[in-house]
């Protein structure tokens, strides 16, 4: 009787999972422009039935999102069990705290989540994408993905140091913590923005053309979506007033110094940017999935949903690292789609 070796293991799990990533990742997705980019500021500029009509879409999408996620980090925690390319001690780590936040973000389904609660989650989750950042960060075919997610990981943290010390800034009414605080939120949000930079750097040298010009796309959309959010206007239009009102609430609290407009730039990048490498071939099947569910966790891991969003990506990109096979096939790929261009007529290039 024939056995299964490990490697063979190891690619079947990828397989069903390229295809779940890929479906969680296109209602993440749709999620996140929907229940963040769209709902905040469509109170009192869209119609009631409007409204009534994106609160019930945005429900929709966010616990089909949770069922998703929650689904994934199970499915990566078995696979990470019997995995062997990856360290032990990092491997328990990851699959053990993962269960911890979706303990803890399992409760936001039916209420909001209390402060304590919050904070643990945002503590933990940063402590998960940080060792999965530096563990993967080693393999070539996730070296980028582990980058996105060590800076995440650091963007996480400083965000809760932050409003945590504006918090007691505003209970002791102390000018100076308040300062030290916004300083803290600025750091975060610069290594949210390299983040964001070494993903699209990343997905531009996948391909030309749905690399390098649908990731200059994106950013070009997304400082349009910026400019029409921020410019003055006497009568704006209907999708102008809503981007008034959703793209600043994405900064959050405390403000950062100078980075303002550039946290909010970060809202529809980060949308963009995971729809471009959705659409990258030739990749690892784990790897362009999740490094898009780590773009929309948007380094704010007091969310329950952002933090299951960069759990799943951390769990799967660990995995990813395991799979020797994933980037032979990688390479197969791009070299079938080289050959498969169309080659010049004899005769049009000179002689040496």
């Amino acid at each position: 009787m024939e056995t299964e070796s490990p490697g063979s293991r190891t690619t079947t799990g990828l397989g069903w999972a390229g295809s779940a990533l890929i479906l969680t990742a296109v209602v993440a997705i749709a999620a996140k422009t929907v229940g963040v980019l769209i709902a905040p500021g469509s109170r009192g500029v869209l119609s009631g039935n409007a409204v009534n009509a994106v609160d019930l879409l945005s429900g929709a999408l966010a616990y089909t999102l949770v069922g998703l996620l929650v689904a994934l980090v199970c499915g990566a925690s078995f696979e990470l069990a019997r995995a062997r390319g990856v360290n032990p001690l990092a491997r328990g780590g990851v699959v053990a705290v993962s269960g911890l936040i979706v303990a803890l973000a399992s409760p936001a389904v039916v209420e909001r989540l209390h402060t304590f609660p919050s904070l643990a989650l945002a503590v933990i989750t940063s402590l998960v994408a940080l060792i999965a950042g530096v563990v993967v960060i080693r393999a070539p075919q996730t070296r980028a993905l582990g980058g996105v997610l060590a800076l995440l990981a650091m963007c996480g943290m400083l965000r809760v140091v932050a409003w945590e010390t504006s918090a007691v800034s505003f209970e002791r009414a102390s000018h100076e913590m308040h300062t030290v605080a916004r300083g803290f939120a600025t750091a975060a949000v610069a290594l949210q923005a390299i983040a964001a930079l070494l993903a699209a750097a990343w997905i531009g040298t996948r391909s030309k053309l749905r690399g390098r010009v649908l990731s200059n796309v994106a950013i070009l959309l997304a400082f349009a979506i910026t400019w029409l959010a921020s410019r003055t206007s006497d009568a704006p239009t209907a999708f102008e007033a809503v981007l008034r009102t959703s793209l600043p609430a994405a900064v959050g609290l405390p403000s950062p110094y100078l980075l303002g407009s550039i946290a909010a730039f970060l809202l529809p990048a980060s949308i963009l940017l995971a729809g471009v490498a959705l659409v990258q071939r030739a990749q690892p099947p784990a790897v362009v999935p999740s490094l898009a569910l780590a773009l929309l966790s948007h380094g704010t891991f007091d969310v329950p949903l952002q933090a299951l969003l960069v759990t799943a990506a951390a769990q799967w990109a660990t995995h990813a690292m395991s799979d020797d096979r994933s980037i032979w096939v990688s390479l197969v790929r791009a070299r079938s789609e080289k050959s498969a261009l169309p080659r010049p007529a004899a005769g049009t290039t000179e002689s040496a």
